[in-house]
């Protein structure tokens, strides 16, 4: 075994392993299946390091259940029969603040996905892991991780969050796309002239167009606009 593989399996056994000292984790466990709620208590009721403080089979009960226990994590079930488990994974957000969702699926959506790590959620697992895998989970959330076992998807997640930041970003900065565009046009050096010919426009078109650029982006020149939406990662 070399020292990579090594030190991989240290961490892994590090990330399986219960925190010496460390108080257990309260979990509230949120699915409208009784099987579900009842397999999933059972094993970690057999770990030192959790304490399930309740269990609940549909939404309200879970937002009572919260106010009331006030648990470290709630995994929760995102189709909750007739309810939408996001929506209630937003209330109970907003009614505990410090706790940390937990989505627990049968099945896998992208969008779904999306939302809820929008939302806040701090963790998106599949209900086929493996038990110590699940486990491992939930103690990398309970440390102020955010987990979630597809790094496909995690990809996907990232790329999104991206994207929307960037578009975010762009409505703060008052820039359209297409003022977005001549900064990206004048960040490859092209003149005025170069920009011009591209969109059919005159130069005046174009210098005017720059004003505009500077006079948002509170800067003097073409080299400070490059620079600032650089800055701001719009190109």
């Amino acid at each position: 075994m070399d020292i990579d593989e090594q030190f991989s399996n240290q961490e892994q056994m590090q990330q399986e392993r219960p925190l010496v000292g460390a108080s257990p984790a309260r979990v509230l466990v949120v699915d409208d299946h009784e099987v579900v709620r009842t397999g999933v208590c059972a094993f970690l009721a057999a770990e030192p390091d959790f304490v399930v403080v309740g269990e609940a089979a549909e939404g309200n009960s879970a937002i009572t259940l919260a106010l009331e226990l006030q648990p470290d994590i709630i995994l929760l079930d995102v189709f909750l029969g007739p309810g939408d488990g996001l929506d209630i994974a937003q209330q109970l957000l907003r009614a505990c603040p410090a706790v940390h969702i937990v989505i627990f699926t049968g099945c896998f959506d992208d969008d779904v996905l999306f939302r809820a790590f929008r939302i806040g959620a701090h963790g998106y697992l599949q209900k086929a892991l493996a038990t110590k895998d699940i486990l491992a989970a939930l103690r990398a959330v309970q440390q102020g991780e955010r987990v979630l076992r597809d790094a496909h998807t995690l990809t996907q997640v990232l790329d999104e969050f991206g994207r929307v930041t960037r578009e975010q970003t762009r409505t703060n900065s008052g820039l359209t796309e297409k003022e977005i565009e001549i900064v990206r046009l004048v960040a490859e050096g092209c003149t005025n002239k170069e920009i011009a010919l591209r969109h059919f426009w005159s130069e005046v078109t174009v210098k005017r167009k720059l004003q505009d650029i500077y006079r948002k982006l509170q800067v003097a020149d073409r080299a400070q606009a490059v620079a600032e939406v650089l800055r701001m990662g719009l190109i």
